[in-house]
């Protein structure tokens, strides 16, 4: 009893200090919603005096000091004479560092740099000096084709046919018609195949052609360009063709395929080499008679021994002959003519130092050579009609990629290739190329965006899709004869009815691989100003490369200012170099550039080009005012 008293009096004290705690605890949460509360009242009333957190890309607000309050600081209010000194220095800084980088005097230089909200011009050195542009010569086909094409237009790539269509049999032939779509790959012929299968088609009672006819015939860009100088070799450029118009040949142990699969490609096989061929049971049974013979050799103690002898074609041992224990029976190879050395070797028993032969030992045996690996041979021919032969031969592993000499009859293949695989059987099979007759309808269609096309050719700088999109401004501008020609009148035009002077410009071509090519810094600008408050501006701005992000500026000024802000596009050849595009300036005012560089020392160019961008990025006016604030 006492013992439980005792236990009850000691529970006591601790029931208290339990409770205590409780309450604290209570008490500490309804202080700290209480003064949640109280900073959410503050939050609302004092939101506006509170300064937001990060950075802008628009000119920071002025703030009005308040006299009353010391911790207002006075903000720098931007006058004329500020803006005048930041440009003044931002001028000083563009010479310094074309002087820094050591260029030589024989060089050309042609740039200029102005914003597009004042339309001042920051810096400008030989503006409207006419240079060699390189590869920025594809704003200018790129621009024209947004003009006339709008940047919504879609490349089309049709099946065409005359014919009519009952109980499934379509009498008649079908053309495959193309429009410019150098991207044009196997997947996209499938889609047409599947067309055709989904409205019922079962046969064609016809052929199949192909239709190239929206571009002319002059499918190299050094004919038509009129330098005659292969800068780059490039695959030809046609109205219609697949792959890039190259495939390749893959041979991996005696299997050949043809990438992409085609009609109009016949693998011919020939026959395997000797040194391949197995022998066969009955040829190598024959071989392997055994011809014995005795022969009488002298030991060392001057006694005569009968030795049997048996020559073979096979080169592995016979055992001792049976006959008598003291004779030995080896192999002795047989000579196929006495000009050639037998490749077998004399073997003899265990009582070779017994005998006395006259001559040199006998010879040890020989290696066996190591086994090469197969070879394997790839040979291509094209005829008249357009189809290619490809030779190939051996058992070894090999690919290789050809450019096509008429991709438009390879696309066609392609086509009745997959039209074979669909169900659909075509009776005259694949026929050549034609033009499609006026009354033909469209079947079948794919489609594909103009603007993925140029953003391909402006971020990658592709010659080969350059080209296309040239010649597609000349055609669909009714240049059906001479294409190239027609597109350079049609870029000038677009050029002449936005106010972009054109003359001293020359333009040959679309990839800017031609270097009768002239461009000034100003019409370059010009034209950028220009096409940002077009329509299309968006479109064709986010079709260049991005500093420090993709296509050909991925590695280019990172780490600046210009990095993720800077969009342009790159040009390069042999002693030129050129960067065009657009910027923003700490400030968050668009910038326009050019920079055009004529000379050696092409590296020392492109280092130019990154401190002037990154220089552009970090320009503010707000970097000289009254106060000397900076």
């Amino acid at each position: 009893m006492i013992k439980k008293i005792r236990q009850r009096r000691a529970q006591k004290p601790r029931l208290a200090s339990l409770s205590i705690s409780r309450s604290w605890k209570f008490a500490g949460i309804r202080i700290a919603t209480s003064i949640f509360l109280l900073g959410i009242i503050l939050y609302a009333a004092f939101a506006e005096r509170i300064p937001l957190i990060g950075a802008s890309c628009n000119e920071p607000e002025s703030h009005t000091t308040n006299n009353l309050n010391p911790t207002y600081k006075k903000v720098p209010i931007l006058t004329s004479a500020d803006s005048t000194k930041a440009v003044v220095n931002f001028r000083s800084i563009i010479q310094n560092l074309i002087d820094a980088e050591g260029i030589a005097s024989s060089s050309k230089t042609s740039i200029r740099i102005l914003t597009l909200k004042q339309h001042e011009v920051l810096f400008e050195k030989n503006p409207h000096q006419y240079l060699t542009p390189a590869s920025t010569t594809k704003l200018f086909p790129s621009f024209s084709a947004f003009y006339t094409m709008g940047s919504d237009y879609m490349i089309p790539t049709q099946v065409l046919s005359d014919g009519t269509i009952e109980n499934g049999v379509l009498n008649g032939d079908i053309y495959l018609k193309g429009f410019g779509d150098a991207l044009l790959d196997e997947q996209d012929i499938t889609a047409l195949a599947l067309q055709l299968k989904q409205k019922g088609i079962i046969s064609i009672n016809g052929g199949i052609y192909a239709d190239a006819s929206y571009f002319d015939n002059i499918t190299q860009r050094h004919i038509y360009s009129g330098d005659n100088e292969i800068v780059e070799p490039l695959a030809p450029i046609t109205a219609l063709g697949i792959h890039k118009n190259e495939f390749v040949v893959d041979m991996v142990g005696g299997q050949t395929q043809i990438i992409p699969a085609s009609d109009a490609v016949f693998v011919n096989r020939s026959i395997p080499s000797v040194h391949n061929t197995l022998i066969s049971k009955s040829k190598q049974s024959s071989k392997n008679n055994i011809v014995s013979k005795k022969i009488t050799v002298k030991t060392k103690n001057g006694k005569k021994k009968t030795i049997k002898v048996e020559k073979s074609n096979s080169k592995k041992s016979v055992k001792k002959a049976a006959k008598n224990p003291s004779k030995k029976t080896i192999k002795k190879p047989v000579k196929k003519s006495s000009k050639k050395r037998s490749h077998a070797w004399w073997k003899i028993g265990s009582s070779f130092q017994d005998l006395q032969r006259n001559g040199d030992a006998p010879r040890a045996p020989k290696r066996k050579k190591k086994s090469r690996a197969p070879i394997a041979r790839i040979s291509i021919q094209h005829n008249q009609h357009g189809l290619i032969t490809v030779n190939a031969s051996g058992k070894g592993t090999i690919a290789a990629t050809y450019t096509m000499k008429y991709p438009d009859i390879y696309a066609a293949g392609v086509l009745s290739s997959k039209l074979r695989f669909a169900g659909i059987h075509v009776q005259n099979g694949l026929l050549g190329r034609k033009s499609s007759p006026s009354n033909a309808i469209t079947i079948a269609e794919f489609k594909r965006p103009l603007a993925y096309m140029i953003s391909l050719v402006n971020k990658n700088s592709d010659n080969f899709l350059a080209e296309h999109v040239y010649k597609m401004v000349g055609a669909y501008a009714g240049g059906h004869i001479n294409t190239g020609k027609v597109a350079t009148e049609t870029v000038k035009n677009a050029l002449s009815q936005c106010g972009i002077p054109v003359d001293g410009l020359c333009i040959n071509d679309g990839s800017g691989l031609c270097r009768k090519n002239l461009f000034s810094a100003y019409v370059q600008t010009m034209l950028l100003e220009k096409a940002i408050k077009m329509k299309f501006g968006e479109a064709f701005k986010q079709t260049l490369s991005i500093a420090g992000v993709d296509g050909t500026l991925r590695k280019r000024m990172v780490g600046t200012y210009a990095e993720n802000n800077l969009c342009a596009k790159t040009g390069t050849l042999r002693n030129t170099s050129a960067l065009s595009g657009y910027a923003f300036t700490k400030d968050g005012d668009q910038v326009v550039f050019s920079i055009i560089n004529n000379g050696p020392n092409v590296s020392n160019f492109k280092q130019l080009e990154n401190k002037i961008g990154a220089a552009i990025a970090n320009f503010s006016y707000q970097n000289y005012t009254s106060n000397g604030v900076h």
